[in-house]
């Protein structure tokens, strides 16, 4: 497996794709990218595909081993919780065949709801533990099934350490049901403070089928119109796979020309739930990056975007978070670089490609000039429109020391922090959360 041009990067813990067991894994500058290379007793040699543009990939540092195999053993009380996600169901009334939550078809009387006591119970421990949480995501299944979804929502809503909430949905009942759906807006007028966190997969026809199992276009654009004209939010999710990438810009675009929509996540696709052991693990991945995004939404934007427009998020690791802002204006609409240089907000960024914890307090997310700006731009919800690049990890990409630096966590049922990509690595392992991590 070796290649020419080898440069070595790092060491760190990774998975081995084909049985998931913990192995030694070596980050390679090799070929123009950045690969990881690692081997399973039992299986034999992996390469995988970290960065396919150099320029985005950021050598980060994890807090070092705790346990034996040095996997899951970050103390995540400890860390930034930027986004904290609690399963309300595990019911869902779709059937997608790249769930990474593999959750089950229920609807009705069959859906699996987490009591209202459990929900109250395990956000307050985080609430106590971290006195604030930024950002609370509504998740399962499909969160808007829950029997008691706004006595969940209200009480949240109710608790001064909650920030912000966003209600994870495919759009289904936000479409079809008229007085959820006003139920909600009403909601949302009285007490502001959430919006929703919408499944799209592009405008496009290409890759809808692949990704939920039926054309589900019409329902999406219902359900985010209808919201907005109710006044409720929204940010899209768009999973980018090899079909959708093609039409990133366009779904830009397809945001832009809505007012209540605030912005467009991309999520590059990742092998996890119902996609995780569909096919055996071939030697070599090439996933979809993160610079592969960035470079096809510039290209595709028709001149608006950047790469200056696009910067890192060092309040977890940098490889885990990247963010641009285009600004809706009179006269045009640009990419937030035209008038700032984020990078120079950013002093590890201007400097070198290095990242350890003594950078974390160089974020701030509320006290440094990045975090001050981000924060006065998103205040003016009518004008900017976000850009969030989000490659969570799966066997192939995991990467431990991504792990040791997350802010993207769960709630786990025993009421511990758990971070997402170590959490849904292999999801019918999660409720043995407990045992296979440190986290106290």
């Amino acid at each position: 497996m070796s290649t020419e041009q080898s440069k070595p990067i790092k060491k760190t813990w990774s998975r081995c794709p084909a049985c998931g067991v913990s192995v030694v894994a070596s980050v390679v500058h090799e070929d123009g990218v950045i690969a990881l290379l690692k081997t399973c007793p039992r299986h034999g040699e992996f390469r995988v595909v970290l960065a396919s543009d150099p320029r985005f990939y950021y050598t980060s540092i994890g807090k070092g081993s705790c346990c034996t195999d040095n996997d899951g053993c970050s103390s995540f009380d400890e860390l930034s919780t930027c986004i904290a996600l609690i399963e309300i169901v595990d019911s869902c009334n779709l059937s997608c065949p790249t769930c990474y939550a593999g959750s089950p078809v229920g609807v009705g009387d069959e859906v699996d709801a987490l009591p209202f006591s459990d929900f109250a119970s395990r956000v307050g421990r985080v609430l106590e533990k971290k006195g604030a949480i930024d950002i609370l995501q509504l998740t399962g299944g499909e969160p808007t099934l829950h029997p008691e979804f706004f006595k969940l929502l209200e009480w949240a809503l109710d608790q001064d350490g909650v920030g912000y909430i966003l209600i994870n949905t495919n759009g289904v009942r936000i479409a079809g049901d008229e007085e959820f759906r006003e139920r909600l807006a009403r909601l949302r007028r009285s007490r502001g403070r959430f919006e929703l966190y919408l499944q799209f997969d592009g405008p496009q026809s290409k890759g809808q089928s692949f990704l939920r199992g039926e054309d589900l276009r019409d329902v999406r654009t219902k359900a985010l119109d209808e919201a907005g004209s109710s006044g409720i939010p929204s940010t899209l999710a768009m999973v980018v796979t090899r079909e959708t990438l093609p039409f990133l810009g366009d779904t830009v675009r397809f945001g832009l020309a809505r007012e209540h929509c605030r912005g467009v996540t991309f999520q590059p696709e990742f092998r996890s739930g119902r996609v995780s052991n569909t096919l055996p693990p071939p030697a070599q991945m090439t996933p979809i990056t993160v610079g592969d995004v960035v470079n096809h939404v510039v290209r595709q934007s028709e001149g608006v975007l950047c790469q200056e427009d696009f910067t890192p998020l060092p309040c977890g690791d940098p490889n885990c978070h990247t963010l641009g802002y285009l600004i809706r204006h009179p006269a045009g609409t640009f990419g937030l670089s035209r008038v700032v240089d984020l990078k120079a907000l950013q002093g590890f960024l201007s400097q070198r490609v290095n990242y350890d914890l003594s950078d974390l307090s160089q974020c701030g997310c509320e006290t440094e000039p990045l975090g001050k700006l981000l924060a006065e731009t998103e205040i003016k919800s009518d004008q900017p429109f976000r850009i969030f690049i989000k490659p969570f990890m799966d066997r192939w990409t995991y990467d431990q020391d991504r792990i040791d630096r997350c802010c993207t966590h769960v709630i786990r049922p025993d009421g511990q922090l758990d971070s997402f990509c170590h959490y849904y690595l292999d999801p019918q392992e999660k409720s043995q959360g407990a045992e296979s991590s440190c986290s106290s």
